[in-house]
C-alpha cells in the first residue's frame, strides 16, 4: 500500500472495518523498515563522544498508555525481568510469580486448591480472520487485540496488598500475568538494544491515566486518584484543579515549548484520547492566553497529506523543534488495550523517521518514551512506598510527604492511603548520547521527567543553579526519584554497531488491493484469555527460562547502602545506612507472623558528608520465638534475615556490623561484632561457590564478587539466616546480573541453571 492510501484510509479506519484492517497492514510494512531508520539515527553517535547536558538543546517526551515493564520487557536481556534471580517470595513461599485466585481454572478435584498461574505469553490472534488480519509474523501476538485489565487505584492497592504482592488475578483478572515477546514488540526491542532502557522506572501513581499525568505535567495530583476528578465529572470540581504546571514555569523563562497531537477530541485515529490532560486545568482554558494556544493547538505526528510533511516532521526539519515537546498519541496509537502494541511501534516510528530528516537536530535531542500506568499489568518488582501512617514505617528526618502550603500530597484524600509509586512501567532513553543497548536501574518516576529539565535548565544557563526544585515536587518523590541524568552518557568511548544489537527486520507482507475487503466489525473486539491459552505457553511454569540470559552493559548509579542487623532480646533491629547521595525506600516483608509489611525511606547523604542513618525496631508477634525478615531495595538487592530467639547456639553468633567494598567493588567485606565462646557460622558466595567456616574471634571477611554483583549467606545447622545480596557500584559503566536467568539454591546457597 501506498501512504496515499494509507492517509485515505485513515480518515476512514473508526467506521469501516476493512479500512482499520488495511492501516494496520500499512502499518506493518512501514516498521519493517524500523532497523534502516535506527541504523540512520546511530550514524550521529560518533560525532557525540564527549559532551555535557549543555550540548541537548531539544527534549522530546511520548508518554503512552497502560502497560508495565515484565508485561514488554521481562524476556530482555540484562533487565530485572522474568529471570530476576531474587524475586520477592509470597507469605506462601511461593515466588511472585505464582499469583493464586479464583478464575476460569477450576480447583483441584481432590485438594480444592487452585492452580496457580505465572506469566504467559500473549497469544496471537486464533480465531478464523481474513488473510488481511495476518501479522507479518505469524508468530506474533503483536497485533492482538487484548482484553483490558482493571486499573483503578482501589483494585491497584488490592493487587499490592500492603505491601504483600499477592493478589494480582483476584483484582485484575488472568489478563494481568499476559506478557510479550521480542517476535512482538520488535521495534521496542530493537531501540532498548539500541539505547537505553531504565528497568526501573515506576509509575508515579498506583492507579489510573490521569492522576499519573497529573503527576507528569505538574508534579503532583494533590491526593487526587480518580479520572472522574480531570474530566469534570463533578462540575463543582472545575476549578480546582489550577495549581501550577510545568509548562507554566517554561513559559515564565521564555523556554520555548510545544504540544503535539493530531486532534483535540476523542477521534480514535485523529484525535488525542483526552491524555492532554492539561486541557482540564482552569488556566488552560482562557482561549487569550500563550500558554492555551500551545497546550490546545493541532500540530500533528502523521501525515495527513501524502506530499505533506506533518507539523512535526516540519518543525524538525526547519530547525524549528522547541526546547521542551510533549506528543499527545490518538487513542489507536497509545497502545492502550485493547489496541495492540503494534499501533503504537508504528507512531513511534513515524517519530523516529521525522529525526532523521535532520541530522544536525537529531545530535541535540533527547527523546524519551514512557508510559502513564501500568494498565493492570503484572510486575514483579516490589515497588517504592512511602509510610505515610508511621504505624507503616519510618523516615529519615528530611523526608515529608506534602509540598509546603498543599495538602498531603502523597495521601489519597479519598482513602487515606499512600497515592505511590506504582508498578514499574517501560521507560526508552533514545539519544545520540544513550546508545549502547544499556540498563538503567536507578528508581524513577513521572516525578524524574520534571527534576531532569529542572538540572537541564541549568545546564543550559536558563535556570539559576541555586534554583529550588519545581515547587510541586514532594520531599519524599525529590529524595526516592532520581533526575534521568545518570542514564545519558557523555564520555563515549566506542560507537555502537547496529549489526550487534539490532536482529534483521522482518520482512513485510505486502498486501494487494484485493485483499481489501469487508470484514466483521467483532473480529476487532478484545481478545479475552483463556484456559487453554495460558496452557499453550510451552514455558508456562518455568518463567526465569524465558528471559535471554545473555547480559549487555548497565549504567552507573550513585547507590550506597546497606542494612545492619542485630537480635536485641525478642526483637531485631534494623539499621539502615546510607553515605551515597541517592535516597533508597525499603521494604520489609514479614514471613512467620501476620505482622504488616513496613516501609523505609532514607535520604540520600547530608551536605556535610555524613551518612543518613535510620533505625527501627521490630518485634515479631510469633510466640515459638522463630523470625522471618526480607528486605527489598534499589539495584537488586536483598537482605533475608531469620532465626529463633529462644535458641541458645544463634545467642553465640556475632552479628555483622559493618559492610564495605573492597578493591574497586571486585570484593566485599563484612566485619563481625563480639562473638560468645563456641560461636560458628559458614559463609556461601553465591556467585562464586566459596564456602568458609567462619569461627569464634573472626573479625572480618572478604569474598570476591561478580562484577560487583554480591549474594553472600551466612548460616548455621539450624534456622539462622543472614543473607545478603545486591550491587557494589564503583562510578564506572558495568555489567548486568550474571545471575538473571539462574535459580538460587536454597540447599546449596548457591545460584543453578533451571533445568529445561
Amino acid at each position: 500500500m501506498q501512504r496515499r492510501d494509507f492517509i485515505k484510509l485513515l480518515g476512514l479506519a473508526g467506521t469501516s472495518a476493512a479500512a482499520y484492517a488495511a492501516c494496520s497492514a500499512y502499518m506493518a510494512e512501514a516498521l519493517a523498515q524500523s532497523a534502516s531508520t535506527i541504523d540512520e539515527l546511530l550514524t550521529v553517535e560518533g560525532e557525540c563522544k564527549e559532551g555535557s547536558l549543555a550540548d541537548i538543546e531539544h527534549v522530546v517526551f511520548l508518554m503512552q498508555e497502560n502497560r508495565s515493564f515484565d508485561h514488554y520487557f521481562g524476556t530482555l536481556r540484562g533487565v530485572r525481568g522474568f529471570g530476576d534471580p531474587r524475586p520477592m517470595k509470597l507469605r506462601n513461599g511461593k515466588s511472585v510469580w505464582q499469583q493464586s485466585a479464583a478464575w476460569p481454572r477450576k480447583p483441584d478435584p481432590v485438594t480444592g486448591i487452585i492452580p496457580d498461574s505465572t506469566p504467559y505469553r500473549m497469544f496471537k490472534e486464533t480465531r478464523a480472520v481474513p488473510k488481511l488480519l495476518e501479522p507479518v509474523d505469524p508468530s506474533s501476538a503483536g497485533g492482538t487485540y487484548i482484553e483490558d485489565p482493571s486499573h483503578r487505584f482501589g483494585d491497584s492497592l488490592g493487587a499490592w496488598n500492603g505491601g504483600l504482592m499477592d493478589k494480582w488475578i483476584e483484582n485484575k483478572k488472568i489478563v494481568t500475568m499476559s506478557h510479550y515477546t521480542e517476535t512482538d514488540i520488535p521495534l521496542y526491542f530493537k531501540l532498548a538494544r539500541a539505547f537505553t532502557l531504565c528497568d526501573a522506572y515506576h509509575c508515579a501513581h498506583n492507579g489510573g491515566t490521569d492522576a499519573n499525568r497529573s503527576i507528569f505535567f505538574t508534579g503532583t495530583c494533590l491526593g487526587r486518584t480518580e479520572n472522574d476528578y480531570f474530566s469534570h465529572a463533578n462540575p463543582e470540581d472545575r476549578d480546582k484543579l489550577n495549581w501550577a504546571s510545568y509548562p507554566e514555569k517554561l513559559e515564565e523563562l521564555g523556554v520555548s515549548w510545544k504540544f503535539y497531537q493530531e486532534g483535540l477530541d476523542g477521534d480514535t485515529f485523529t484525535g488525542n484520547y483526552g491524555d492532554n490532560v492539561l486541557d482540564a486545568f482552569k488556566q488552560f482554558q482562557d482561549k487569550t492566553t500563550a500558554i492555551y494556544k500551545k497546550n490546545q493547538t493541532v500540530n500533528p505526528v502523521l501525515r495527513t497529506s501524502v506530499d505533506v510533511p506533518s507539523q512535526f516532521e516540519q518543525d524538525v526539519r526547519d530547525n524549528k523543534l522547541p526546547a521542551v515537546s510533549w506528543i499527545v498519541a490518538p487513542e489507536a496509537f497509545t497502545e492502550h488495550p485493547h489496541f495492540p502494541p503494534h499501533f503504537g511501534e508504528y507512531y513511534v516510528h513515524e517519530i523516529l523517521r521525522a529525526f532523521t530528516t535532520n541530522r544536525e537536530v537529531w545530535k541535540k535531542t533527547l527523546f524519551i518514551i514512557n508510559y502513564d500506568e501500568n494498565g493492570g499489568f503484572f510486575d514483579h518488582v516490589v515497588q517504592p512506598v512511602p509510610p505515610i501512617d508511621p504505624v507503616n514505617g519510618k523516615t529519615t528526618p528530611g523526608i515529608t510527604f506534602d509540598v509546603p502550603g498543599t495538602v498531603k500530597s502523597e495521601t489519597s484524600i479519598a482513602s487515606k492511603n499512600p497515592i505511590g509509586m506504582g508498578a514499574r512501567v517501560p521507560a526508552l532513553i533514545i539519544s545520540p548520547w544513550s546508545t549502547g543497548g544499556r540498563v538503567n536501574s536507578e528508581v524513577f518516576d513521572h516525578t524524574s521527567a520534571i527534576r531532569f529539565l529542572d538540572k537541564w535548565l541549568v545546564a543550559r544557563g536558563l535556570q539559576k543553579p541555586d534554583a529550588p526544585a519545581f515547587k510541586n515536587l514532594s520531599p519524599w518523590r525529590l529524595a526516592i526519584a532520581g533526575d534521568l541524568t545518570s542514564t545519558l552518557d557523555f564520555h563515549r568511548a566506542e560507537a555502537t554497531t547496529l549489526e550487534q544489537i539490532v536482529p534483521v527486520a522482518t520482512q513485510a507482507r505486502i498486501m494487494s488491493s484485493e485483499e481489501i475487503k469487508v470484514v466483521p466489525v467483532g473480529l476487532f473486539k478484545g481478545a479475552a484469555a483463556e484456559v487453554g491459552d495460558m496452557k499453550a505457553d510451552p514455558l508456562h511454569t518455568k518463567t526465569a527460562l524465558k528471559q535471554d540470559r545473555a547480559r549487555c552493559e548497565k549504567l552507573p548509579i550513585a547507590y550506597d547502602f546497606h542494612v545492619i542487623t542485630a537480635v536485641e532480646s525478642k526483637s531485631v533491629r534494623l539499621t539502615f545506612r546510607n553515605p551515597g547521595p541517592l535516597g533508597t525506600a525499603f521494604t520489609v516483608i514479614p514471613y512467620t507472623t501476620k505482622d504488616k509489611v513496613k516501609l523505609y525511606s532514607v535520604e540520600g547523604a547530608k551536605k556535610d558528608g555524613l551518612r543518613s542513618e535510620l533505625s527501627d525496631v521490630l518485634t515479631p508477634t510469633s510466640a515459638d520465638g522463630l523470625y522471618s525478615y526480607a528486605i527489598h531495595g534499589p539495584n537488586g538487592y536483598l537482605l533475608e534475615l531469620r532465626g529463633n530467639f529462644q535458641t541458645a547456639t544463634q545467642q553465640l553468633v556475632a552479628e555483622i556490623v559493618d559492610i564495605k567494598s573492597k578493591a574497586d567493588a571486585a570484593k566485599i567485606e563484612f566485619s563481625f561484632g563480639k562473638w560468645n565462646p563456641n560461636g560458628k557460622l559458614t559463609m556461601v558466595n553465591a556467585y562464586t561457590g566459596e564456602t568458609k567456616s567462619i569461627a569464634e574471634g573472626t573479625t572480618a571477611l572478604e569474598t570476591a564478587t561478580a562484577d560487583g554483583w554480591y549474594d553472600v549467606a551466612f548460616f548455621d545447622d539450624g534456622t539462622y539466616l543472614r543473607r545478603y545480596a545486591g550491587r557494589l557500584e564503583n562510578g564506572r559503566i558495568g555489567k548486568s546480573d550474571p545471575a538473571i536467568g539462574m535459580q538460587y539454591d536454597e540447599a546449596t546457597r548457591v545460584y543453578k541453571d533451571y533445568a529445561v
